[in-house]
């Protein structure tokens, strides 16, 4: 996992998905990447889960059509070098 927080870069375009619109996909930017990692959120339902780290990225949207609300979730897709990983 720390390998890969390499990839993500501030400015960096992602694509988003949001679980509550499945077949849109809105354009995003990276607007910041923590430097040090931290444990998953308590409210993630399996201990396995919960014993993860993760580190947080903010992502800007945009949401012309003011689609989206806070809270909302969300997968956000990597590009690189045009693949997924």
């Amino acid at each position: 996992m720390f390998q890969r927080i390499i990839w993500i870069q501030v400015d960096q375009e992602v694509d988003v998905t949001i679980d509550s619109y499945p077949n849109q996909v809105f354009q995003g930017r990276v607007t910041f990447v923590s430097r040090q990692a931290e444990f998953v959120p308590r409210n993630v339902q399996t201990p396995e889960e919960r014993s993860k780290q993760v580190f947080r990225i903010k992502v800007r949207i945009k949401d012309q059509d003011k689609l989206l609300r806070p809270g909302m979730s969300a997968d956000v897709w990597l590009d690189r070098k045009g693949t997924r990983p």
